[in-house]
């Protein structure tokens, strides 16, 4: 549809284009080679990117639409999968109905990994993916763009300067997750802007205002009934990018900001892609049926999903061990008893992290603790909760 025309995936008669395009471009082959073949890139740059263009021609030569390019994916995310995770588990996926769109609305921990491993798990039951919602602001380069748009991706615009454009483009957005449940296809969209640095998953109720744009004068709960919402929680044993998250809100407690370096969201999507993440749950909650009254209350009720279904592992309990900090002290009797070579490894990793922000990582692990039994006691006390 011509409205979402700057926002929306790429449409199969598009595919071959784009694909055709990307494999000889030279920042995408260029990135490419410094990612594979970091050494040789360094003194062959020219005969490793030549490399890649003619392995790229190969393997995508019959790929023409979005469903042939995702199975190209697939075989990848596998490959992800099997080399980045020692377990990997998801659990829910069978009561989901074949054919049925779903608005899936997860904490965020990954650039990409988060939605791959959804879609993933989608894949392996034999679901279809779902259109990724992305903001704009986390595109830098164009064959990335390209490269998720090619992956079902749709943006909302962040980026946009003014408040009347800003609303437009909520309501762009509202009306293109609308249009895509009505239409068959599930969309995947994070809590709240940005990644989960300090380990605190909290869904934004203006996520929840968003979604009601688009059908604004009808009752809440039809609106959010007819978007199908189903929370997931997705656990990572361990954060490949524990240590820049680290450092950055290091950072911006002692400078009051940080200055991104161009690319490093880039290098954080390969980072999170590639590095070891231990074990990696997701679980599936409940559809959204409720009859709330406000954001606040669908936010809540999605939170309390999510953090009852977060996996804990023991690098959680054992980080909040190590803090002094009462609200982590007054849990210290959930520390779980941790072997000696676990241990070990447990405190290789910290030392991994630069001294002045080592706080910062242990309260990054320590904080889904202290979070959810926050989130899980408030939900206790309130009249008529589960």
């Amino acid at each position: 549809m011509s409205e979402f025309e700057d926002i929306r995936p790429y449409h199969d008669d598009e595919v071959a284009d784009v694909l055709a395009k990307l494999v000889v471009d030279p920042e995408l082959t260029g990135f490419l080679a410094g990612w594979l073949a970091p050494r040789l890139s360094r003194f062959f740059p020219g005969i490793v990117s030549a490399a890649i263009t003619l392995y790229l021609k190969r393997a995508i030569r019959e790929v023409d639409d979005i469903a042939g390019f995702q199975e190209f994916v697939a075989d990848y995310a596998k490959k992800l999968v099997r080399d980045g995770t020692t377990e990997f588990v998801y659990e829910g996926f069978d009561s989901l109905e074949p054919g049925k769109a779903y608005l899936f609305i997860s904490n965020h921990r990954d650039i990409a990994g988060d939605s791959m491993l959804l879609d993933y798990a989608l894949y392996r039951n034999n679901l279809k993916t779902v259109r990724i919602a992305i903001g704009d602001n986390l595109v830098q380069r164009d064959f990335a763009t390209s490269l998720m748009r090619l992956n079902k991706g749709f943006f909302i615009k962040r980026s946009v300067v003014g408040v009347r454009k800003a609303y437009a483009a909520l309501i762009q957005a509202s009306e293109y997750i609308k249009h895509s449940i009505q239409t068959g296809h599930s969309v995947w969209i994070a809590q709240s802007e940005g990644r989960s640095k300090n380990g605190l998953d909290v869904t934004d109720p203006a996520i929840i205002k968003m979604f009601v744009l688009a059908d604004r004068k009808k009752p809440l709960p039809e609106v959010i009934r007819s978007l199908n919402i189903v929370p997931l929680s997705i656990s990572y044993e361990f954060d490949p990018c524990d240590t820049l998250k680290a450092t950055e809100l290091g950072k911006i407690e002692r400078d009051g900001e940080y200055g991104k370096p161009p690319g490093e969201d880039l290098l954080s999507l390969v980072r999170g892609l590639n590095g070891q993440k231990g074990r990696v749950i997701l679980r599936l909650g409940t559809r959204l049926d409720g009859e709330f009254e406000s954001a606040d209350e669908v936010a809540a009720e999605i939170d309390r999903q999510i953090l009852s279904n977060l996996q804990l592992f023991p690098v959680n309990y054992w980080a909040m061990s190590r803090l002094e900090d009462p609200a982590y002290q007054s849990l210290s009797h959930r520390v779980p008893t941790i072997e000696k070579k676990e241990l070990l490894t447990l405190t290789q990793r910290l030392k991994s992290c630069p001294q002045e922000y080592r706080s910062y990582w242990l309260k990054m692990y320590a904080n889904p603790v202290v979070n959810r039994e926050r989130v899980l006691n408030s939900a206790s006390d309130t009249p008529g909760s589960i």
